[in-house]
């Protein structure tokens, strides 16, 4: 995936339009299509997690103070499968094999260069914020709660909770952007975050291709 955004880059370089935009004090709001790679991380004592690629939908918002630099928020949401392997640390008991799909929220803050000025233009971008994922694995017995509603008085029912975790990441990513006329836009970038708080795990990036389009107004 890293070599085709680097090929995408050097293929437009010599087609880049050398007409001035003018982003700045406007406002970018988008809806994007992410496609994020699969992963494989190991663990301490043989355990390991194998995440499936997956394709999820993001939110993003950014205010251009000048036409080249513009600052952010992205909010993305995806379901991937994945396997987990759980090992005994006493190696008495049997491996256990977890076998499900995971719910994962990125919410982050990114500020975004642009190269040139024009209305196409080569980007790169960096951010940090947290990663929040959701196992969908129950971590005990269920337990019964009670609440009154105002039409069929006292409800009862049962609920659990999962195994979760919630990481600090970072990361950078390199686009390309197009602006067309009527104020919208068309961004394709290629991804690379770091989660931080894995332990011991012996890599922990993930990375993903987006493509976005949306509004400045």
């Amino acid at each position: 995936m890293r070599n085709l955004a680097i090929a995408m880059l050097i293929i437009a370089l010599p087609c880049i339009s050398s007409a001035q935009g003018n982003r700045a004090d406007s406002w970018d709001v988008s809806i994007s299509a992410i496609f994020q790679d699969s992963k494989s991380i190991g663990g301490d004592g043989g355990s390991s997690l194998d995440v499936d690629s997956d394709t999820g939908f993001g939110v993003n918002f950014a205010y251009n103070w000048s036409s080249r630099l513009s600052f952010g928020m992205d909010f993305e949401y995806l379901k991937p499968d994945y396997k987990a392997t759980l090992v005994d640390a006493n190696g008495v008991l049997n491996d256990i094999v977890i076998d499900h799909e995971m719910s994962q929220f990125n919410g982050r803050f990114k500020g975004t260069f642009n190269f040139i000025e024009g209305s196409f233009t080569p980007f790169l971008e960096a951010g940090l914020g947290w990663s929040y994922f959701d196992s969908n694995v129950q971590d005990g017995p269920p337990q019964v709660g009670c609440w009154w509603h105002p039409w069929y008085g006292q409800i009862c029912t049962g609920y659990y909770d999962t195994f979760d975790d919630t990481l600090f990441s970072y990361g950078v990513g390199a686009g390309l952007r197009w602006e067309f006329s009527g104020g919208s836009f068309l961004k394709a970038s290629y991804n690379y975050w770091e989660m931080d708080g894995m332990g011991q795990a012996d890599d922990s990036a993930l990375e993903a291709g987006r493509i976005e389009y949306g509004w400045s107004f």
